[in-house]
């Protein structure tokens, strides 16, 4: 899956670090294509961890600041997805270094589809609700920057 347009809500410097995960995210995917080995599959998992990481922070910054209304459920939402990624990454490891419990390997294309599906559904539905919010109360965050 690759970015597009129809994902940005109108705040440049989240839609520019939506593209970023997007990018991570294909790097997973091109690896989940050429089966490569866990510990390379691993390190992009790493990478779109730890981006997520820093992503989440500045959303969470940035409706804090600005006193979004349901900021604490948007919170509990990313640490569910935190919580989530560093099961997927333990997983990982247990079935790369041949500890996964039996008949409970985790198909790598799983990575792909859950970042897709979680990405794609929290973009299109928490973050456009709090760009709305943003785009009401601060318009200028909206404004197109000087030529």
């Amino acid at each position: 899956m690759k970015w597009d347009s129809s994902f940005a809500i109108g705040i440049e410097a989240i839609d520019n670090q939506h593209e970023k995960i997007f990018e991570h995210l294909l790097a997973i995917e091109n690896s989940v294509t050429k089966r490569d080995p866990w510990h390379i599959l691993r390190f992009f998992l790493t990478q779109m961890s730890d981006y997520m990481k820093f992503h989440l922070a500045v959303e969470e910054a940035l409706l804090e600041i600005i006193r979004y209304p349901d900021y604490a459920e948007h919170c509990v939402e990313h640490a569910r997805l935190m919580e989530q990624i560093a099961e997927l990454q333990d997983q990982l490891e247990k079935a790369g270094s041949g500890r996964a419990p039996v008949g409970q390997p985790l198909p790598a294309e799983n990575l792909v589809d859950f970042f897709e599906d979680w990405f794609v559904r929290h973009v299109l539905s928490s973050d456009r609700e709090y760009a709305a919010y943003v785009k009401e109360e601060f318009p200028a965050l909206f404004g197109k920057r000087p030529a």
